[in-house]
C-alpha cells in the first residue's frame, strides 16, 4: 500500500516536474519580435542546468545547439538574413517551443525620461499634435512591432523584465511613446522594411539612474550620497539595473534618448555623464562606438515657473545652459547627433506637442548617419565663431546647407558690451548678391557700440526665432560669452 501510495505520488508530481523543464525565455523574445537584420541576433533563455537546447530557425534550417550552465541559463547567437518574414523559430530542450510571426528588420532602444514616455495619445490635458490620424493609420503599419518595458527598480542587475512584443495597432500605437513610434514610422517608410521599438522609459528621472553605478562614480565620485535626496526612481542604477540590463541580450542596432529636465541645474557634470553611460551601455550590449546614439535637444520651456525652478532660484538661463551642455557632449560621444526643438517648445507645457516633428528629426539623424542616405541636411545649424568688428558681430555657423532666411530679420539675437547687459539686436544672414555660402550671421544694435558677446535663443523661452538651414531645420541655441551669471535681459 505505501508502494503504491508513492507511485501516485510521483505520477502527481511528474506532470509539474515536466513542466519545470520546459525552456523559459526572457520576456523580449516572444511572437512577433523583430531580430536585428544581417547580423548574429542573440537567442537565450533558462532550461534546467546541462540540459540539450536546440535553436531551429525558418529563414535558413540551420540549427544551433547549446547545452544550459549550472544556473540554467544558455544563449545561441543565429544568423539573420536581409529584411523580412514572417518566421518562426523553435526552441527544443525536450519540450519545444515556438515563436511566430517573427520579422527581421531594424530595432532601436528608446529610452530616457517623460518627454520620450508622452504616448501618441498624450498625457491627460497635454495632447501630441496629429495623434488621431497617426492612431487612426496604425493598423496599416503592421512591420512596426512595439515592445514597452514595464517600470521596474532594482539595487542589482536583474535578468528579465515585464513586456510583450505588440504589432502595431491602433491600441498598442496610442500607448506607446510618441517620439519612438514617428521615429519608427518614417524609418519603416524610408527603408521598406519591418522596425522593432523597444521602449524602456520613466517620467521624472536623472540620468544617473540610467547609468550602472560604477559609470556614475567615474563622473562623480560622491553621487551615491545624492541618493538620499531622490525616490526609488532616481537612486543611482536603479533603472539601469531593472530597465537596461535586462534588455542588453537583445541585438539592436542603436539607441534615441530624451532626457535632461532632471537634470536641470546640474549641467556642468551632464556631458560627461551622456559620454559615461552611453560608453556604458555600448559594452553592455558588446557594440562598441559603432552602436549610434541620437538624442533630443531640451525644448523652450519657462523653468521660471515655481515648481519647476532649481533649488527654488529664478534663472532666465536655466534651460539654454542645458542645451549648451548637450550641445558638448557631442564632442565627447563618438557617432552621435542631437536632434534640434529651437522652435517646438512650449513656455507653459514642459511636453511639447509636435512628437512628430522629434521623431522625424531623430529618423533623419538615423538615416543619414546610420544608414547612409544622402541628399538632406539632417542637423540645424551649429554656433561656431564669432569676429567682432565696426560695432557688429559676425556670427559663423556650421550648416551643410545655406542658412534662412535671407533678407529678413532674424528674431531671437541679442547683443551686450563690456557692461555684460543684453539687448535685443539686429540680425540679418550674410551675403553678397545671390552667393549665400558665407554661413555668417551679421548682429548689431544702436544701444550697444562696442559688442563683446552674442546670444541666439539662449533663454528659458525663446519667442519666435526664424533661424534654420534651407530645408528647414532650426539653429541651436548658443552664446559667445561665458556668463553663466547674467541674466537675459539685465546683468546683475
Amino acid at each position: 500500500m505505501k508502494k503504491i501510495s508513492v507511485i501516485i505520488a510521483l505520477l502527481a508530481f511528474l506532470p509539474a516536474f515536466i513542466a519545470g523543464a520546459k525552456v523559459r525565455l526572457p520576456s523580449l523574445m516572444g511572437n512577433g519580435m523583430v531580430l536585428q537584420r544581417e547580423t548574429m541576433a542573440n537567442i537565450w533563455g533558462w532550461a534546467l542546468p546541462d540540459k540539450n537546447v536546440a535553436v531551429t530557425v525558418s529563414w535558413d534550417g540551420m540549427r544551433y545547439e547549446t547545452v544550459s550552465g549550472k544556473d540554467g541559463a544558455w544563449c545561441v547567437s543565429v544568423r539573420t538574413p536581409g529584411a523580412g518574414g514572417p518566421y518562426t523559430i523553435a526552441i527544443d530542450d525536450g519540450d519545444m517551443v515556438i515563436l511566430d510571426d517573427v520579422l527581421i528588420g531594424e530595432v532601436w532602444l528608446c529610452s530616457g525620461q517623460s518627454n520620450m514616455e508622452m504616448p501618441v495619445k498624450g498625457f491627460d490635458s497635454q495632447p501630441v499634435y496629429g495623434s488621431l490620424q497617426t492612431i487612426l493609420e496604425a493598423p496599416s503599419h503592421c512591420r512596426i512591432r512595439l515592445f514597452h518595458t514595464s517600470r521596474n527598480t532594482s539595487s542589482c542587475p536583474l535578468d528579465d523584465c515585464t513586456g510583450q512584443w505588440q504589432v502595431s495597432s491602433m491600441e498598442s500605437a496610442s500607448g506607446f511613446s510618441a517620439a519612438a513610434y514617428y521615429f519608427a514610422l518614417h524609418i519603416e517608410k524610408a527603408l521598406g522594411i519591418p522596425v522593432g521599438m523597444i521602449e524602456s522609459d520613466w517620467g521624472a528621472t536623472r540620468i544617473e539612474a540610467w547609468m550602472s553605478e560604477e559609470a556614475a562614480l567615474s563622473v562623480n565620485p560622491d553621487v551615491m550620497s545624492t541618493n538620499q535626496q531622490n525616490d526609488g526612481s532616481n537612486q543611482v542604477a536603479s533603472l539601469y539595473n531593472a530597465m537596461i540590463v535586462p534588455l542588453s541580450g537583445y541585438t539592436i542596432r542603436g539607441f534615441i534618448w530624451y532626457q535632461g529636465e532632471s537634470n536641470k541645474g546640474f549641467h556642468k557634470t551632464y556631458p560627461a555623464n551622456m559620454a559615461a553611460m552611453v560608453s556604458d551601455w555600448r559594452s553592455l550590449w558588446g557594440g562598441g562606438e559603432q552602436m549610434p546614439f541620437y538624442y533630443v535637444q531640451l525644448a523652450p520651456f519657462d523653468y521660471d515657473i515655481p515648481m519647476h525652478r532649481f533649488d527654488g532660484q529664478k534663472n532666465g538661463i536655466l534651460l539654454p545652459l542645458m542645451v549648451e551642455a548637450q550641445l558638448k557632449a557631442l564632442s565627447l560621444i563618438p557617432n552621435s547627433g542631437m536632434a534640434a526643438t529651437t522652435d517646438t517648445g512650449s513656455a507653459t507645457d514642459i511636453h511639447p506637442a509636435r512628437k512628430d516633428v522629434v521623431g522625424q528629426r531623430l529618423a533623419l539623424l538615423a538615416l543619414t548617419g546610420t544608414y547612409g542616405m544622402s541628399g538632406i541636411d539632417s542637423s540645424g545649424p551649429v554656433y561656431r565663431a564669432v569676429a567682432f568688428r565696426g560695432g557688429k558681430a559676425f556670427v559663423t555657423m556650421e550648416s551643410q546647407s545655406t542658412l534662412y532666411p535671407i533678407d529678413v530679420p532674424l528674431h531671437g539675437f541679442e547683443i551686450a558690451g563690456e557692461d555684460r547687459v543684453f539687448h535685443p539686436a539686429e540680425a540679418y544672414v550674410v551675403h553678397d548678391g545671390y552667393d549665400f555660402s558665407a554661413r555668417q550671421v551679421e548682429v548689431w544694435s544702436p544701444e550697444v557700440k562696442d559688442p563683446v558677446a552674442v546670444r541666439y535663443a539662449f533663454r528659458n523661452v525663446t519667442g519666435p526665432v526664424n533661424l534654420t538651414n534651407t530645408i528647414g531645420l532650426p539653429a541651436f541655441p548658443f552664446r559667445t560669452d561665458d556668463w553663466d551669471n547674467v541674466d537675459p535681459v539685465n546683468a546683475e
